[in-house]
């Protein structure tokens, strides 16, 4: 499992919440420190060094949380650094279905036939992607994560999970 993939990180009997987990944080906390040490060992500035550093101490301070609570009857979606965030909220009474759409370029159909007429065994990498929405009466189609569709499994495992919880239908559509 990747470490920017949101799983759920508190599950209760009223509530359930998703979150990236601490891997996260430990990766791109510990690219930035060891970024900075080389510039700092080097006592030289590099662009690209510097760059790298200070996209990884933000990646590091990010967040993103999805809080689904059952007393509240709320949805709420957290995301921002640190102090600086913001807060969309939904009903929860107001969610119809929880979905996973998943979609394998065409290109790749043609990869694979053109591998099959040279008789020989080419590995093709899963293309595509598959994504995790949320479907409101009132505010529509919410998206959750996106991934890469060879990854689409963990979507639907979390998909599943929240539908669940949430007492509403899972679906799947554009699977090929």
């Amino acid at each position: 499992m990747a470490v920017y993939q949101m799983t759920i990180t508190k599950a209760g009997p009223d509530q359930l919440v998703l979150g990236f987990g601490p891997g996260w944080r430990w990766f791109f906390g510990a690219l930035g420190a060891l970024m900075a040490y080389a510039m700092i060992q080097e006592r030289q500035l590099g662009a690209f060094a510097l760059v790298v550093s200070g996209v990884s101490f933000f990646a590091a301070f990010y967040f993103q949380r999805w809080e689904f609570d059952r007393q509240s009857d709320s949805i709420a979606h957290r995301s921002g650094f640190l102090f600086v965030h913001r807060t969309k909220l939904y009903s929860l009474t107001d969610l119809q279905e929880v979905l996973v759409h998943g979609r394998v370029p065409a290109d790749r159909e043609a990869r694979v036939r053109e591998s099959q007429v040279r008789r020989r065994q080419v590995r093709t990498p899963e293309g595509g992607f598959t994504r995790l929405w949320l479907r409101f009466a009132k505010a529509g189609d919410v998206e959750i994560q996106m991934e890469s569709y060879r990854n689409a499994a963990t979507l639907r495992d979390l998909g599943v999970e929240i539908a669940r919880f949430c007492a509403v239908p899972y679906r799947e559509e554009g699977q090929t």
